[in-house]
């Protein structure tokens, strides 16, 4: 293989998924109950889901340290590897890129560090094509050039069945959050071109979200045919089995790009309950 590929932990692969794709996985921290943790890696999700609903105040997440991306580009170096695609979170929700751009600095591969524009299900989507290109041979450089291009390319969307931790963050007001409650809307949540998170929509109940989603991909897919389906949720596979059930009811024809139960990172801001989809075209 021509490059490694390295990411964190806000992807939400599961280990088995980083061990089968053959990608690094640098993990970000999180406290709550007094403790820290190396997200994915020191505590399961359902245990981080109990104890976020334990604990009073919203966990505190933290990125990685330079030395932490330094250790494992090193790593890779030691293996062999002269090229390295380092695919990390939307630089506006963290230091992550910042961290890794220092490490790149000092590696003696060359690294190149890739902004995602988003997190969880759309930068898995970003990273399973960086895999397909590696896998297939393409050359390092043309192979960043192309993961850059497709970010664009990516749609995302995920709802919050609870409001609470919106609240805690301060990504809603508390005048929002009691309209929303009062009148069951649940908004929609997606990231602009930046990496930006901002509200895209709103929706009437679960049932709502999930016909939203149904739309938006039936959507793309007329428009740029076939497309890869990746769904996230926090403690709530149901929810996306019903959106799987909506979408063969509708008969999209999709990819399905495989489903992540989200880390502590992820989890942290979305709260017990959210569930969302990233969707990218095949043939492109």
């Amino acid at each position: 293989m021509d490059f490694a590929i390295v990411v964190d932990s806000t992807c939400d692969f599961a280990p088995e998924e980083l061990s089968e794709l053959g990608v690094a996985m640098v993990p970000l921290t999180i406290s709550v109950g007094g403790r820290d943790y190396r997200d994915q890696e020191e505590v399961s999700n359902e245990e981080f889901y109990r104890l976020m609903s334990e604990s009073e105040t919203l966990p505190q997440t933290s990125q990685p340290s330079p030395f932490s991306f330094v250790r494992a580009y090193r790593k890779l170096a030691d293996e062999g590897y002269r090229n390295i695609m380092s695919i990390h979170l939307a630089s506006p929700l963290s230091g992550t890129i910042g961290s890794a751009t220092s490490a790149a600095a000092e590696s003696e591969a060359c690294v190149r560090v890739i902004d995602s524009t988003g997190a969880t299900a759309s930068t898995a989507l970003l990273v399973q094509y960086a895999v397909r290109l590696r896998d297939e041979g393409v050359p390092f450089e043309e192979a960043c050039a192309a993961v850059e291009a497709r970010k664009g390319d990516v749609g995302f969307a995920v709802a919050c069945d609870t409001l609470e931790n919106l609240l805690k963050g301060g990504r809603l007001t508390p005048d929002q959050a009691n309209k929303a409650r009062m009148l069951n809307i649940k908004p929609l949540f997606s990231f602009d071109e930046n990496g930006v998170l901002y509200a895209s929509g709103k929706a009437k109940g679960s049932r709502g979200v999930v016909k939203a989603y149904v739309e938006a991909i039936e959507k793309a897919s007329a428009e740029q045919g076939r497309h890869y389906v990746r769904f996230c949720h926090v403690d709530n596979p149901s929810a996306v089995e019903n959106v799987k059930r909506a979408l063969a009811e509708a008969g999209v024809d999709y990819d399905d790009a495989g489903s992540a139960s989200c880390g502590a990172t992820v989890a942290t801001h979305l709260g017990i309950g959210a569930f969302g989809v990233a969707y990218m075209p095949v043939g492109q």
